[in-house]
């Protein structure tokens, strides 16, 4: 028997008793060029957008890849850009998923809800950006450091090696170097990346269709429409 549930991204926090089983962490809505994902031991192969991530999965983008991710308790948002190479790791939590993304190198945008519980931070080999809410680019380097660049919201940027904290705000970058170092200065515009997804008309909605079986075997489809 097939069952359809239709609802918005804005709906999904209603749907963590079927989705949040089995380590499920997040749902790729936007794939763009090269983006593969690598689970457990398996081989890597491209990611397909309605595909669910798991706790653990590790996801690549290529020269001109692109990946948009929306994680399933709270719609927070990530958005991975090109040559980029991170890990997705999500810790089941009373009614949330605490979120932690691992990431070797790369730039990725982070639009995240206020956690209610649990937390949502990225650490690089440089560098761990805590936060509870906001909106905030890294693009790291294992050999430069990393930038964090405030969009809204504060992020709490510290650096590994000597322990340095600084609270990155909207209009502010913040500057991790491999040496302990760790800098503040005004945002350069310039220094802002793209996001792919801005350049989409704001009107236009997209739909993914996920089938699953739920705990007493009834398969169901859950239809995600976006924008």
């Amino acid at each position: 028997m097939k069952k359809a549930i239709s609802f918005s991204v804005l709906a999904l926090v209603f749907i963590n008793s079927i989705t949040l089983a089995a380590g499920r962490v997040a749902v790729a809505t936007k794939i763009m060029g090269k983006v593969e994902i690598r689970k457990a031991e398996d081989q890597e192969r491209r990611l397909k957008a309605g595909e669910i991530l798991e706790d653990g999965d590790f996801v690549t983008t290529g020269a001109t890849g692109f990946a948009a991710l929306v994680f399933i308790d709270d719609k927070s948002t990530l958005k991975i850009k090109e040559n980029t190479e991170l890990e997705i790791t999500g810790k089941r939590e009373t009614g949330s998923i605490s979120k932690k993304i691992n990431m070797d190198q790369g730039t990725l945008r982070a639009q995240v809800s206020k956690q209610a519980k649990g937390e949502f931070v990225v650490q690089t080999p440089t560098s761990v950006a805590s936060v509870k809410g906001t909106d905030f680019w890294l693009k790291s380097s294992p050999l430069a450091g990393d930038e964090v660049i405030g969009i809204e919201g504060v992020v709490s940027l510290t650096n590994i090696l000597s322990g340095l904290s600084s609270d990155i705000t909207a209009g502010i970058s913040g500057f991790s170097l491999p040496d302990g170092g760790l800098n503040t200065e005004n945002t350069d515009p310039d220094d802002i990346p793209d996001d792919p997804e801005e350049d989409d008309q704001p009107d236009r909605k997209s739909e993914l269709r996920i089938r699953f079986t739920d705990p007493d075997g009834t398969v169901k489809t859950l239809i995600i429409e976006y924008q």
